[in-house]
């Protein structure tokens, strides 16, 4: 039998991630029928999963309220922070087919990278490297990144992951390093705002089981729209249109990622619920024009860091996948 493509982004987080607010349109069910009912901007996806920061809270809230039919459309899934002292830098590694009471388990034994490679071999949980070209801010500050590991790391993994939260250039290095390795890839969007199926895996399935089995063969396709200016812009707008016209309902029940993030959102919170603003229409949409032109030179702010960061890829290791593999063997 001939199996039609499928689709789905597998990484996408929703309000139960520590960086992303809680609006109702991040909220995991909201996100499910955006996703599998097409009313996003993006592609419709027939296969709906979770990745929130080590977490599936947002799992089990959501197949709690999903008839048998839909829970089969769910692929069970985690981004998980790995922190091993011996590789010098934080990677980000998504797992897929656990259920909590395994992740908690697996997060109790494991502590390095041999650690999690063993788990998941054991256990029957797919993994894959994300965004091979993210570090964090501060470990890049400290200098702490050693580009050249990356290879090697993106070796021991059977996929790694294109990214819409990376730009054309980072991931290249990406595509190269898969090309170089015989590796397989997906496509996800990363997103912390909604939008879902910015970019997606294809691949033939019947289930969400087939679908990672053909994705993890090799046998699926990558469909991504990377990261831009004009992308960051759209995305910042539709938040902020989400905040003005429903951050009432937001609530600030989650650990946030720093005292900033706690500042920022609270102020934002203070601000939308006030009479002032809710029983002003006109306050309302100075507030949102206000908003949307403050995100501008923010947005630039964000290209020129992944800039810089793309001049130092040119000047390390890594340079020698800027290029793809064909290029290179020319």
């Amino acid at each position: 039998m001939n199996l039609q493509d499928t689709r789905a982004d597998l990484h996408l987080h929703s309000s139960h991630s520590f960086d992303v607010p809680d609006l109702p349109s991040l909220r995991p069910r909201a996100l499910f029928e955006k996703a599998l009912g097409g009313t996003g901007d993006f592609a419709r996806m027939d296969w709906f999963t979770l990745t929130d920061h080590d977490t599936m809270t947002g799992w089990v809230e959501l197949v709690r309220g999903l008839s048998e039919a839909d829970r089969a459309l769910v692929i069970p899934a985690v981004e998980h922070t790995l922190r091993d002292t011996s590789l010098g830098f934080t990677l980000h590694v998504n797992l897929y087919g656990l259920d909590p009471d395994t992740y908690a388990d697996l997060q109790r034994r494991v502590a390095t990278l041999d650690d999690l490679i063993t788990y998941c071999t054991t256990a029957g949980i797919r993994y894959q490297y994300n965004h091979p070209t993210w570090w964090e801010r501060r470990e890049l500050r400290r200098g702490d990144v050693d580009f050249g590991k990356v290879p090697s790391l993106a070796s021991r993994f059977p996929v790694l992951e294109l990214n819409a939260a990376r730009t054309p250039e980072q991931n290249l290095i990406t595509m190269s390093l898969a090309e170089d390795l015989g590796l397989a890839l997906t496509a996800s969007s990363d997103s912390h705002t909604g939008e879902v199926g910015r970019a997606f895996s294809a691949a033939p399935a019947s289930t969400a089981a087939t679908f990672l089995d053909a994705v993890w063969d090799g046998r699926g396709s990558t469909h991504l729209e990377a990261l831009s200016y004009a992308g960051l812009i759209r995305e910042a707008h539709t938040l902020i249109d989400e905040l003005v016209d429903n951050g009432s309902s937001l609530i600030m029940t989650r650990t946030a990622s720093s005292t900033a993030q706690i500042w920022i959102e609270s102020l934002a919170t203070r601000i939308v619920r006030s009479r002032t603003v809710q029983e002003n229409p006109a306050m309302r949409e100075s507030l949102r024009h206000l908003l949307k032109q403050v995100s501008r030179p923010i947005m630039k702010t964000i290209m020129g860091m992944e800039a810089r960061l793309e001049g130092r890829l040119a000047e390390s290791p890594l340079q020698l996948y800027m290029t793809s593999s064909k290029s290179r063997a020319a």
